[in-house]
């Protein structure tokens, strides 16, 4: 699996990413992975985005309660922000309009990166156009050290063509390629989360004190508010 390495980047960084998740509620391993590659890899800056809610998952909390909890957890964090550009667009919201979108927002030139996981890039023949994210952003796809991941061979051929292996090259082009990232492990789900609130449960140590203390306040996955 290619690497990086932990180096520095004292030059002017141009690179900006886009860090795609739920966030039902954004926990402490997204914010610790997030500000990790944000060290790491020449980022001037990462914007989180919270995806549109699929309709194959049903009713849920409300947009602008995952929005409010995102804002909370970034706040100390330079460098960190909220992009809900998707929250705002009618369904079926897709990651292929919203690169373009912001391709178009930032000219060709700007380097950009979709930041993801890799059970959802091992979905990504999935996807609409996968094939043509690449045209638009580079992928960083983000492993853990314990995961081997295996590839279907459609998307280990096209995997092939893109992958990087040196992450200067995320600045040296503005798209085109895919860096596999191993970041440290963080062995938190936001669904075990929400089960623990639901039944009481302890979530010290996976949520900021500011997100847990919105949650009480608004009576978040108890079933009491959501998803008004």
């Amino acid at each position: 699996m290619g690497g990086t390495g932990r180096r520095s980047y004292p030059t002017v960084k141009s690179l900006i990413g886009l860090y795609g998740g739920s966030f039902d509620p954004v926990h402490n391993g997204h914010v610790a992975t997030a500000a990790e590659l944000l060290a790491r890899l020449p980022f001037r800056e990462i914007r989180l985005l919270p995806a549109a809610r699929s309709p194959l998952k049903g009713r849920g909390l409300a947009d602008h309660h995952r929005v409010a909890m995102l804002q909370l957890a970034l706040r100390p964090y330079a460098g960190l922000s909220v992009d809900d550009r998707e929250l705002h667009r009618p369904p079926p919201s897709f990651t292929i309009d919203t690169l373009h979108e912001v391709r178009r927002e930032m000219g060709r030139a700007t380097p950009l990166a979709f930041i993801m996981g890799m059970d959802s890039f091992l979905t990504l023949p999935q996807w609409k156009d996968w094939q043509q994210l690449t045209d638009c952003a580079h992928l960083i796809v983000i492993n853990r050290p314990d995961h081997r991941a295996v590839f279907t061979p459609d998307l280990a051929n096209w995997l092939k063509k893109h992958r990087i292996t040196d992450a200067e090259s995320l600045e040296s082009r503005p798209f085109g390629g895919v860096l596999l990232v191993e970041t440290a492990s963080h062995d938190i789900a936001s669904r075990v989360i929400r089960a623990a609130i639901r039944s009481g449960q302890s979530t010290s140590g996976w949520l900021d004190p500011t997100v847990r203390d919105y949650i009480d306040t608004h009576r978040l996955y108890t079933g009491a508010a959501e998803p008004q």
